[in-house]
């Protein structure tokens, strides 16, 4: 048995109680108390003990089956394998264990793999949406394996990570209806079907979902949307409110490129006093996001920093980047996008999931993850829910940043 870290914040401690489905893994013969078991993806986690809440009569028929059930029996704790489900109230978790859990009822007709830490996280999910979730067990990767209530709860997990950058912009998405990989389709119109929490706006006749909640992204989720484009401005601006580089290597292999030209912006960078960061884009490359201070700057502003961003490292290394823009003729060069940058145009959403194989996630990046031992492949969907229930967002203090260096050096780079 392995036990995965679990982060608190998902459980609040409220007035009202948690629930959720459990399985018994034992009980403690000199305490009186109750094991109980959680599946959180392929792994068996102990999630706390209980012997509050049983009638005497309950009591004494759960500690004969269990012993008549036993596999193992060491110090003064017996085991069994998963088979018994009950129905468990609870405050909250704190370091990977149920506080104050209460029993409620055997739930003799579950299966003990239903008793899921997706399902624990939909059932107590405040958007109320799991009577909602159509076809829960339709599989959307099949490695790992991630089927819809999985997707949903990773979407529930990383709701307070990507919401503030789908807050107040008009989305594109990507819905792949049979799962990934699979025949997909862009959407930018809100379908007419759509609930009335689902905010919108109209821009030039296409009538946008905004993503301002986790209502809205959860309904997405269950329409089988994966991947989630945005523009660089809010709806509320005509200016961006961060510049993106998108680094573009030829193929997967060329992902050593797409680190060399992050590290040698970071250089750029940080001379210039300003703060980047950097993320996978999922796919093949690299994408690196400086924020803008109250967007003020214009897209023909911002142009002229990237462009002679991009410029100066493709006169440097002539050989590794380019900035041509048609295929053909990159060879095999990374392309500086810097064209991409403009009004209309959109960049993939920081830990949206991308319809690739592997169920790989554009995640953002420390600095110090951007080296030769940096694999695309290894930042998907479970990696990085660990990741973050052991680390810091790398994008925590986006927007926090300021770069007010930039205004100055785009005055400086006019007057050239």
């Amino acid at each position: 048995m392995i036990e995965k870290n679990i982060p608190n914040k998902l459980f609040p401690v409220r007035e009202s109680a948690y629930k959720g489905l459990f399985f018994i893994l034992g009980m403690k013969t000199q305490d009186n108390e109750f094991l109980l078991g959680i599946q959180k993806g392929n792994i068996i986690v102990h999630i706390g003990t209980f012997s509050k809440g049983l009638k005497k009569s309950e009591r004494n028929s759960l500690i004969e089956a269990i012993n008549k059930n036993q596999n193992t029996s060491e110090h003064d704790t017996v085991s069994i394998e998963p088979a018994i489900c009950v129905e468990i109230y609870f405050k909250t978790i704190v370091d990977n264990q149920l506080v104050d859990p209460n029993f409620h009822s055997f739930q003799l007709n579950l299966n003990w793999y239903e008793c899921t830490w997706d399902r624990l996280l939909l059932d107590n999910n405040s958007t109320n949406i799991q009577g909602k979730i159509t076809h829960p067990d339709k599989t959307i990767w099949e490695t790992p394996f991630i089927n819809k209530e999985s997707y949903i709860s990773y979407l529930i997990q990383v709701s307070s990570y990507i919401l503030p950058f789908l807050r107040s912009r008009a989305l594109t998405t990507i819905r792949y209806p049979h799962g990934v990989p699979g025949e997909s389709f862009y959407q930018k119109n809100c379908p007419e079907y759509a609930p009335s929490f689902v905010n919108t706006v109209n821009k030039d006749g296409i009538n946008y979902i905004v993503c301002n909640d986790s209502p809205t992204l959860h309904w997405l989720g269950n329409q089988m949307t994966i991947e989630y484009h945005v523009p660089f401005q809010t709806v509320e601006s005509n200016n961006p409110l961060e510049i993106v580089f998108d680094l573009d290597p030829p193929n997967k292999a060329g992902l050593p490129l797409a680190i060399k030209a992050a590290i040698e912006m970071k250089k750029i960078f940080d001379k210039f006093e300003i703060i980047s960061y950097p993320k996978l884009s999922g796919s093949k490359g690299l994408q690196i996001h400086i924020p803008i201070i109250d967007t003020s700057l214009t897209y023909d502003e911002t142009r002229v920093f990237t462009e002679f961003i991009a410029k100066y490292l493709v006169e440097k290394y002539p050989n590794s980047f380019t900035i041509e823009r048609l295929k053909k003729n990159r060879g095999k060069k990374l392309y500086i996008d810097y064209i991409q940058h403009a009004e209309g145009k959109t960049i993939i959403c920081p830990y949206s999931p991308r319809g690739r194989e592997n169920a790989t996630v554009a995640a953002p990046l420390f600095w110090d993850e951007v080296n030769e031992n940096l694999k695309i492949e290894r930042y998907n969907v479970p990696f990085v829910l660990d990741r973050l229930s052991n680390n810091n967002c790398p994008f925590g203090d986006f927007f926090e940043q300021t770069n007010s260096t930039l205004k100055n050096i785009i005055v400086s780079l006019k007057t050239k």
